[in-house]
């Protein structure tokens, strides 16, 4: 997958480059490698165990700070894609943690430089977990129906709310967003806190999900909850246009992750549908499963581009929620579809625990609610297109994972 790039002079034709820097491609092979030869080996027990991939987050965190340290160069949002893309080929779980320092700076951007100087270091090495906490039982993908509150006291905050679709509530600090200002309407008025798991008056629930297994999810009870208001990150009221920031940058990444996952599936698929002989014949040779694989890899290709191009639009400021928006649905069904054909091509085994492709399957059909349902994704795209006045409502985003 190669991302497209700024316009380059080729004599008096104007043309797009759309190759990873040479540095990016070497990264891409090497984080490939260790995909598939340590994280892949693992990802189904830690399926059947629920177990989180901690130590092999800490060494995909490891390899990259070294692979870049090496080179005296900072890895870009493109890279980042490149880590999401090449890990999800290995385990689908480790993904969201082992992005590193640039990702995590992203989500923390406005916290303060103490906050930072807490939490950054083992947040990018790996050794600690956030937990976003967005959603609530009333206000699944309006952000703007929001019930948590925070009500100042002092020079503290006592926070009351439930927050669930928790991703990562094995967190040793949660992201969490409550409305401070009583008097706002919508999104208007919401705030963030930075909150370490032993923070008195917090509970949690795990609820047993379909997919993602390795990854904890479920309810965060915050009740009576005294924070110093130094924990907050970012203005007061000023939390739902601080994430927003980061809404498209982590679609395009949720994108590439399911990418990296359906195209390791497909990879595997064409060497068993080439060895697997049927009436004397490979399988492959049958154009009903070679055509089919065939239309696959054509929808991932094209939505990893769209990926990148959303990364290349933020590390350039450029504007680009529709685009988020686009990849947001369009990879992660493109991506189920491909893995589905898969499962269906190895028969029985398929559909067994015994082979990957219905654990990637479940993993990726989370994606598909995770951060704004097909739905949302499709009204944000013709908002932007026929504009806000066609339609009624407040759908200002959806979320619904970390």
């Amino acid at each position: 997958m190669v991302p497209p790039s700024d316009e380059v002079q080729e004599g008096d034709t104007k043309v797009l480059d759309f190759s990873f820097s040479p540095a990016q491609e070497d990264y891409r092979c090497a984080v490939r490698q260790l995909a598939l030869t340590e994280l892949l080996p693992r990802y189904q027990s830690g399926d059947a165990n629920q177990a989180y991939p901690a130590d092999q987050v800490r060494r995909v965190l490891a390899f990259s700070r070294e692979f870049w340290a090496e080179r005296g160069e900072e890895p870009n949002l493109v890279s980042v894609g490149i880590t999401a893309e090449e890990v999800a080929r290995g385990d689908f779980n480790a993904v969201l943690t082992a992005l590193g320092p640039t990702y995590t700076r992203l989500l923390l951007k406005e916290a303060a430089p103490t906050l930072l100087d807490r939490w950054l270091p083992g947040l990018t090495s790996g050794d600690q977990i956030i937990g976003l906490c967005l959603t609530e039982p009333g206000a699944g993908s309006d952000m703007g129906a929001m019930a948590a509150a925070a009500v100042r006291n002092g020079d503290s905050y006592v926070i009351n709310g439930i927050k669930n679709s928790v991703s990562y509530l094995n967190a040793d600090v949660f992201y969490v967003f409550a409305r401070t200002d009583p008097e706002a309407s919508g999104w208007r008025g919401i705030s963030a806190f930075l909150i370490p798991r032993e923070a008195p008056g917090m509970s949690f629930e795990e609820v047993e999900d379909l997919g993602c297994r390795a990854v904890p999810r479920g309810t965060l009870t915050l009740e009576d909850v005294e924070v110093p208001s130094e924990w907050m990150v970012g203005a007061p009221g000023q939390a739902f246009a601080m994430i927003s920031h980061f809404f498209d940058i982590n679609r395009a990444i949720i994108g590439l992750t399911c990418i990296g996952a359906a195209m390791q599936s497909i990879d595997e698929t064409i060497e068993y549908t080439k060895n697997r002989m049927v009436f004397s014949a490979p399988l492959a040779s049958n154009q009903a499963v070679s055509f089919g694989l065939a239309e696959d890899v054509t929808h991932l290709e094209l939505a990893g581009l769209m990926c990148y191009k959303v990364l290349w639009m933020r590390q350039n400021q450029i504007p680009c929620q529709d685009y988020g928006a686009m990849v947001k649905w369009y990879a992660p069904k493109m991506a189920v579809e491909a893995v589905h054909r898969c499962l269906r091509l190895h028969g029985h085994y398929g559909y067994s625990t015994e082979l990957p492709h219905q654990q990637r399957l479940r993993d990726i059909i989370g994606w598909q609610i995770g951060d704004g349902s097909e739905e949302i994704m499709k009204m944000l795209i013709a908002r932007s297109r026929f504009g806000r006045a066609t339609f009624d409502g407040n759908v200002e985003t959806g979320r619904r994972q970390s």
